[in-house]
C-alpha cells in the first residue's frame, strides 16, 4: 500500500501533462489560422502604441541601422570623410569623434564589422534612440585589432532613414 501512495500524484502530474499539450497545440493552430491580413508581430491592429515596431520612427523602406552603420564603416575605410560625416546628426569634430580608433587607421587590409539587432535607448513611442552593439576586426599590415562597442542612432529630420548621433568604442585585447 505505501507504494501506492506516490502512484495517485503521478497520475495527476501526467494528466496536467497532457492538458498543457492540448492547449499548446490548440494555440499553434490559432497562429497558423491567421489570416493574411492580420497584424504582424510586434504590432497592434488597434493601433496600441506599446506594441509599435522598434524601427517605426522611420519610413518602412529606410535602411536597416546595421546596414548604415557598416556603410558607415565603408566610407570610412575609404577614407571618404565626408560621406562618413554625413552618416552622423552633427558630425563629429576632426579628431574629437568617439570611434577615433577606426578614422585614424592606416594600411587597412580589411575590416569586418558585425552589427547586433538594435536596442530601444529611449522611452518614446516609437521609439526615436537606438543602439546598435558592434564588434569590429581590422586587419592591416602588421596586425589585427579589435573593437566593441554601439553605434547610437537617431531618425534624420525627415523620418526617411537614421542617423548616427553616438558612437563608443573600446579595444578589446585578445
Amino acid at each position: 500500500m505505501r507504494g501506492a501512495g506516490w502512484l495517485f500524484p503521478m497520475l495527476m502530474l501526467l494528466g496536467a501533462c497532457q492538458r498543457a499539450a492540448d492547449a499548446l497545440a490548440a494555440a499553434d493552430v490559432a497562429v497558423a489560422g491567421q489570416s493574411a491580413d492580420a497584424a504582424p508581430a510586434g504590432t497592434s491592429a488597434g493601433g496600441d502604441a506599446d506594441a509599435l515596431p522598434l524601427l517605426a520612427a522611420v519610413a518602412a523602406d529606410a535602411p536597416d541601422p546595421g546596414a548604415v552603420v557598416r556603410t558607415y564603416a565603408g566610407h570610412l575605410l575609404r577614407r571618404d570623410f565626408d560621406k562618413a560625416d554625413a552618416s552622423w546628426m552633427v558630425a563629429p569634430p576632426p579628431g574629437r569623434a568617439d570611434d577615433a580608433a577606426l578614422r585614424s587607421l592606416r594600411d587597412v587590409r580589411d575590416l569586418r564589422i558585425s552589427t547586433e539587432p538594435p536596442q530601444a535607448r529611449d522611452q518614446q513611442r516609437p521609439t526615436h534612440l537606438i543602439e546598435v552593439p558592434v564588434r569590429v576586426r581590422v586587419l592591416t599590415a602588421t596586425t589585427t585589432l579589435r573593437y566593441s562597442g554601439w553605434y547610437r542612432l537617431v531618425p534624420d529630420p525627415q523620418r526617411s532613414g537614421w542617423l548616427i548621433q553616438a558612437a563608443r568604442l573600446q579595444p578589446v585585447l585578445d
